[in-house]
């Protein structure tokens, strides 16, 4: 195996991942609503769940299991049923930030770690850039080192995501934390608004075929 490539692999692997968690979208809403909610500690149990059920995906996809093209009916399910579960986190969102003490918004139906594990499996534009991006990246991998590079560059795609994520949560968590709490209600409830929007054009993607 030729480290020098598997390294500059493995470092381009890394900085796609922190590109990849600085993107806005479904997983980084779900991570700072939680992070709002319950500080940085759920935040980051969040984080947790994500990064686990990604890092599963990349390393069967560095091992060799195709990623799932999905396109057609496939797709259009996944976003309806994606969108549907952003929409539920939008509505227990809403229900949290009216609790009558701020420890209520600790709560919830669903762990922050299933909430974030979800939010990625659930996610189309997950699976999209694991068959666009993340597979090819492997197969170049393995053409330099074989499957001890793939693996390489699989894992740090998902530590340079993991690390974006839980910069959003721990920075993210302590700000909206400190605000008051009338401000953190209002704030949760933005995001539970940009939730339901995200959810909401999911679905109606899916049902229309947009």
């Amino acid at each position: 195996m030729d480290l020098s490539l598997s390294t500059t692999s493995a470092l381009a692997a890394l900085g796609i991942g922190i590109a990849l968690a600085g993107a806005p979208g479904p997983v980084q809403a779900v991570i700072l609503a939680e992070a709002a909610r319950g500080g940085p500690r759920r935040g980051i149990q969040a984080v947790v769940g994500a990064s686990l059920s990604f890092g599963t995906l990349l390393v069967a996809l560095a091992l060799g299991l195709s990623a799932l093209a999905l396109a057609g009916t496939g797709l259009r399910f996944l976003q309806v049923v994606g969108g549907a579960f952003l929409v539920w986190l939008a509505i227990d969102g809403f229900r949290s930030a009216s609790g009558s003490t701020p420890d209520d918004n600790a709560g919830g139906s669903l762990p922050p770690a299933i909430r974030g594990s979800l939010a990625v499996l659930l996610n189309p534009g997950a699976w999209i850039f694991l068959g666009a991006v993340a597979s090819p990246l492997f197969s170049s991998s393995a053409q330099e080192g074989g499957t001890p590079a793939a693996l390489l560059s699989a894992i740090a795609l998902m530590a340079g995501a993991a690390l974006g994520d839980t910069a959003l949560a721990i920075v993210g968590g302590i700000g909206l934390r400190r605000a008051g709490v009338s401000a953190r209600r209002w704030i949760q409830r933005a995001l539970a608004v940009i939730l339901a929007a995200l959810g909401g054009w999911l679905v109606v993607s899916g049902v229309f075929g947009r």
